[in-house]
This record gives structure tokens, C-alpha cells and sequence, in this order.
């Protein structure tokens, strides 16, 4: 009788499996640790954690552009001579070359080109 009476009945379906707060802890807690960590890592991976600033850019101001239409003998060193001369004529032709998206230096008669103006 004392086996009988020392047997607990448990209701169809407890498994007797209960958590306390530890236990909750690991199941729960470590897992969505684990998570943020991960995710924190990958936003400073790929870059995610902030854009750098506008001033900090490698982009060029646009300024002012005009249009100029290439004659026969015209070379990009004129071009960039007469649209700003009081500015380094290298780095006016490879302003020119960004404007235009130009592959090399060939110019044909009648071809538009953008160039920066001076100023």
C-alpha cells in the first residue's frame, strides 16, 4: 500500500519538465544574447553603423559646367585652358574626362563636351 499511496497521479500531458528562472535564462536569454552580439558584428562589417559625413567624401563639388563643341585641332589641353585658365589644366582635363566620362584623350570635331567653367 505504500507504493500505491506514494505514487503520485499527474494529469494526461504534464511532463514533469519545469524551468526556473536559471534555466529560463539559458534557453531564452543566451540564445537572443548570442543574436544582438551577431548582429552588432555584422552592422560594423558591412558598414551599417552610420554613413560618413558629406564633407568627408571623396566626390568633388559639380560647380558650374557649360557645354563646349570641339573644333578641328581642338586637344583637351586647349579645351581645359580656354573653359579655366587660371586653374591646373591637369586637373581640369581630368575634370573634363569625369564630366564626360571619357576613355582616353581622342576628340572628334563636332563632339559636345562638358567642361567646368572657372570660378
Amino acid at each position: 500500500m505504500s507504493t500505491a499511496a506514494s505514487r503520485q497521479i499527474r494529469p494526461a500531458g504534464s511532463a514533469g519538465f519545469h524551468l526556473n528562472r536559471r534555466g529560463r535564462f539559458l534557453f531564452v536569454g543566451i540564445p537572443v544574447l548570442v543574436l544582438a552580439v551577431l548582429a552588432a558584428a555584422a552592422a560594423v562589417f558591412f558598414g551599417l553603423n552610420g554613413m560618413a559625413p558629406a564633407a568627408a567624401s571623396d566626390e568633388r563639388p559639380v560647380g558650374t559646367v557649360r557645354s563646349v563643341t570641339v573644333d578641328y585641332g581642338d586637344t583637351l589641353w586647349t579645351i581645359a585652358g580656354r573653359s579655366a585658365p587660371e586653374a591646373s589644366r591637369n586637373e581640369t582635363i581630368l575634370r573634363i574626362g569625369e564630366l564626360n566620362s571619357l576613355d582616353g584623350a581622342d576628340l572628334q570635331p563636332g563632339q559636345v563636351l562638358f567642361v567646368p567653367t572657372a570660378g
